[in-house]
Order: C-alpha cells, then structure tokens, then sequence
C-alpha cells in the first residue's frame, strides 16, 4: 500500500473490535489494544499458567521490536536500547553527562512532560544551569531555544510533538541550534514515533526516545531509546545486566564483563508479555506499510481540523508544518462537553482547558464529525 487512501476501514477496524460502540481519542494516553496483542498476552499468560512460558522467545519479540522500531524512526537496529519508558531513556543520557564546568547549562521549556523535564533538573545537582523556557499559548518555538543556548548549553531537550495540545516541533531547526552550541540534542517521541513521519538522519538527531503504549500500539512497559551511532563509544550503561553484554545469553555470570558495542549496551532487563504484545502490534506497521499507515493519519487529522473549523469558532489549528494528531480544543465548560461526550461514547482527555482529541489510523471520519458537532454544540 502506497498511501494511506488505500487502507480500507474495514480491514483496520476488524483488528480493534473493542472499538465497536466506542469513539477513542485518546491514544496520546493509551492506545486502543488490538487483536493481535491482545491474544500474545492471552497465549502467555496460558503458557506461564502451565509452565510452558518460553523466555527465549519473548527476547526475540523484544528483538523484532527493536527493529521494527528502528525501521519507524529511520535508524539502524544496532542505534536502538529496549528501556521501559522515556523516563528511563532520559535518566540514562542524563547519567551520561560529566560534571558541569563552569557555564555550562541544559535548555528545556517548562511545559514538558515530566519524563523529559525531572531528569534534566535534576542535574542541578551537578553544577549545571537548568534553562527553562515559559510557552507562549503552549508553546515555545525554535527561536526561544536559539536565544536561550549558547556555547555553554550541554543539552537541548524537546518533544517531538507536545502532549496537552498537540504541537509539532520543528526538530531540524533545533537540531541546527543544539549543533551551534555543541549540544546534545535528546528528543521524546512519544506522542510522535508511530503517529507522524520521523526520520533521525533527516532531523539531526541524538537522542530519541519513546515508550510504546501510544501510537506504537504496544502496551505499557516497553520503550525505546534511539542513540546516534557516533555517540555510542561516548555512553556507558547505567543499570547493566546480562541483557548489557555482547552475547547475552552467555553473560549470566561473572566474573568478566563484556558489554555490547551497539545500543543495547543501555538495554534494561526486559518485560517479557509486553515485548511479545510490542511483536504481535508492531507488525501491523509492516502489515499496512509504515508510510501509509501515518498517511492515513494526516488525512484524519485533516478531516478533524476541518470538522472543528466548521462547529468550534474558538478552534485555532496551529500552521500546517507544526500540527500533528493531537487536536486541542479551547473549552468555555468543559464539564458540560466531557458529559456530552460520555453520553455519545466518545473517550477523550481535558488538558489545560482543553479537550485533548488524540487520533490514530483506527479512527473514523464520521467519529470525528460527530465529535466536531459535540464540542461546538452550544
């Protein structure tokens, strides 16, 4: 399949039969599970009821996941860490930077998700100059990140697209900036790896990291960290295990110590059901074609953009360049709208005044037009 107009409702809405008497918007919380991972949770709960669970083959999932993965955000395998969530992807760069000298600082905005903004200040602790930027409606621009980082700045840390409203960075722009200042510059993907197109080598990137019970289709505990390749050697792991080594499956012991010199040198132990859930999941990307699949989601979100045009006066979409699939809605009683949209079945989230409209490629047109005539209902 070339585009996403070749992917027919149908055959999508067939692997999410949960969906049947429900409008989900929410998948920038939690994604809808699908068939296929729903029953590779049922087959290992019943194998490990039976004593018949076969670890060996949920590290393989947890391998084709890896991959798969690094197909999505255009890296190669060897680039890719399993870690369980962005928390932990951010905690290990952070760990991974040497005590401050004099000057040097980490550039942030206030408005990001914890799991990219604690790691950071923390590093407080260490002598360095935390810079956090205020938003401005929600959002800080490239521009504020150049005005705040200069050749002091360590790490620039941003979310690919932000998680109260929606908002697309421009990641090459920033790359740009974080390369002035010989920066490190460390992405969360978590509201953008599986929704809209990443490309690592296209935008510069050092870091990237996302967990994959969002758009990624997985379940919670699994996650990924993407390390640009030339900043391997510089990396050491932080919780390392036998998953650490080169050859894992012959480093239960001690006494020698020999690390991997990929990515998965940063692996943590992995979680065995949700890696085999990241399988099943994942491969629907392979099954529709990673680009139609996120072509489909910018058609919907079109669709949802102009629905709310049409019934919501106060809906402003950001420019074209910076939306994403998260649609954020200005609400003057949102009690009264989340009621209405309860009624009609329809799941969503409020954040920061605003209902939060999550799509993926699981969603319909006429859900969305529903939804548009709800919200701007008087």
């Amino acid at each position: 399949m070339k585009d996403g107009s070749a992917m027919h409702a149908a055959d999508i809405r067939q692997l999410f039969p949960g969906l049947k008497d429900t409008i989900y918007l929410n998948t920038a919380s939690m994604n809808v599970g699908c068939a296929p991972a729903r029953a590779a949770y049922e087959q290992a709960v019943e194998r490990w009821s039976t004593g018949r669970f076969d670890w060996r083959e949920a590290e393989q999932a947890g391998e084709d996941a890896r991959a798969t993965f690094a197909e999505i955000v255009g890296a190669t395998v060897e680039e890719i860490a399993l870690v369980p969530a962005v928390s932990t992807a951010a905690g290990i760069v952070a760990a991974n930077l040497p005590p401050a000298k004099r000057g040097e600082n980490v550039v942030v905005a206030e408005n990001e998700f914890t799991s990219n903004y604690f790691p950071w200040l923390l590093l407080r602790e260490r002598g360095y100059e935390i810079r956090t930027l205020a938003p401005d409606a929600g959002v800080v621009a490239a521009e504020a990140y150049a005005h705040a980082a200069d050749g002091g700045t360590r790490l620039i840390a941003v979310s690919a697209v932000n998680s109260a409203n929606g908002y697309r960075a421009d990641l090459a722009a920033l790359s740009g900036i974080a390369a002035r200042s010989g920066a490190w510059f460390f992405v969360d993907a978590c509201q953008a790896a599986g929704a809209v197109l990443l490309d690592v080598v296209r935008d510069g990137v050092d870091f990237l990291a996302s967990a994959s019970h969002k758009f990624l289709l997985g379940s919670r505990g699994m996650g990924y960290l993407y390390v640009r390749s030339g900043l391997l050697e510089q990396l050491r792991p932080v919780v390392p295990g036998w998953k650490a080594t080169r050859m894992p499956l012959e480093s239960f012991y001690g006494p020698a110590m020999d690390l991997s010199q990929t990515a998965s040198k940063l692996d943590v132990s992995l979680a065995w059901f949700p890696a085999l859930a990241d399988q099943a999941a994942l491969r629907l990307f392979g099954r529709f074609g990673i680009n139609a699949l996120i072509e489909r989601n910018a058609q919907l979100a079109r669709h949802l953009q102009d629905a709310l045009a049409t019934h919501c006066p106060a809906f402003h979409p950001f420019p074209e360049q910076h939306r994403s699939t998260i649609v954020a809605v200005p609400l003057t009683d949102a009690e009264a709208v989340m009621a209405r949209c309860r009624q009609a079945n329809v799941v969503a989230s409020v954040r920061a005044g605003r209902i939060r409209l999550a799509l993926h490629f699981y969603n319909l047109e006429e859900e969305l037009d529903l939804v548009a005539e709800l919200i701007g209902r008087a």
